[in-house]
């Protein structure tokens, strides 16, 4: 069959589509040969994971546009934004005489940027508009796993709870990438390779082994490499995502020993931050904290017993980020 079908494409010029390939990832090397027998084929293939292929250009596929929090937007330039004019359509579907107006046009952006400009997730959330309107439901958005249930019918099973698309792509990660993925939820907005490594990483396994992991996460669409303060190596998930890591985690058995872990890492930096604020490093310094702003922050909550010093890393955070002297 596999010939048959090389002889027939050999003199072709055409576009081939393939949708999910993820499904039937293996199958990457078949895609090669087809390409190599047919000179003239293109093919596009839609995938939550890389298929991993000399030629292969990827184009990653991003989250809806949404309204930036730091400005104000007007009532009427609101359904410009993609995740918002989504938003809307979907809710007009479910309830004819929904109108986005002053009432509940902050209530509509804020549920979008909380789903992260998902299509999956803002489609369920306004199909849910006759149960809760917009205010009610953005004050149930912390347990979004739970609400954004009840997809169409005729929707794949996995589309029919936020929920499900998560666990779907979880199963199709290996054991070693799920430990690392549900490892990954204890950190808030993002973490450095550094904290990766000491959180995350097993004590006697080679660096390899962790940037093998956080490179097939993010080849799989369920982290994002970025670029941090002083050019260095940063990995986050969107918020939506580090829910559903959380949640694995705490059914791993491992919670507490990485939290452990979390809460004695970011003690350290604390300390290392208020010696570094006190030196010609202090800009650097400024802009690391801010960037774990959520990570100091949670390390604070936790209560961890590690001593931090005489000024507490917290408060450096603060006068950071209000501008004020920092002693």
């Amino acid at each position: 069959m596999l010939q048959r079908l090389k002889t027939y494409l050999s003199d072709k010029r055409l576009l081939l589509l393939m949708d999910n390939f993820e499904q039937v990832a293996e199958a990457a090397p078949t895609v090669a040969e087809l390409l190599e027998a047919s000179p003239g084929l293109k093919v596009l293939a839609t995938s939550r994971e890389r298929l991993r292929l000399s030629g292969e250009h990827e184009y990653p596929v991003p989250t809806l546009r949404l309204p930036d929090p730091d400005r104000p937007t007007s009532l009427d330039a609101l359904p410009g934004y993609d995740a918002v004019a989504l938003f809307v359509e979907r809710a007009l579907a479910a309830k004819p005489d929904f109108e986005l107006g002053e009432e509940n046009a902050v209530a509509v952006a804020e549920i979008c940027r909380r789903l992260d400009g998902l299509p999956l997730a803002i489609k369920l959330a306004a199909a849910r508009i006759k149960l809760l309107p917009p205010r009610a439901m953005l004050e149930q958005l912390h347990r979004r796993l739970e609400v954004l249930v009840g997809g169409a019918r005729d929707a794949p099973g996995r589309q029919k709870t936020l929920r499900g698309t998560l666990q779907w792509s979880h199963e199709l990660l290996s054991e070693p990438e799920q430990r690392l993925f549900g490892r990954l939820g204890v950190f808030v907005g993002g973490c450095s390779l550094e904290a990766a490594r000491t959180v995350c990483g097993p004590p006697e396994g080679p660096e390899g082994e962790l940037l093998e992991g956080l490179e097939a996460l993010i080849d799989k669409s369920l982290l994002r490499g970025e670029e941090g303060p002083g050019g260095e190596a940063r990995f986050a998930m969107l918020e939506t995502i580090r829910e559903y890591a959380a949640e694995r985690l705490a059914a791993s058995g491992e919670e507490g020993t990485v939290r452990a872990r979390h809460a004695s890492f970011f003690a350290a930096l604390g300390e290392r931050a208020e010696l570094g604020f006190h030196g010609p490093k202090e800009v650097a310094w400024r802009r690391r904290l801010e960037a774990d702003r959520g990570n100091l922050r949670r390390r604070r909550h936790a209560r961890a017993r590690r001593p931090v010093g005489r000024l507490n890393y917290v408060g450096l955070l603060d006068r950071a980020a209000h501008g004020r002297p920092l002693v």
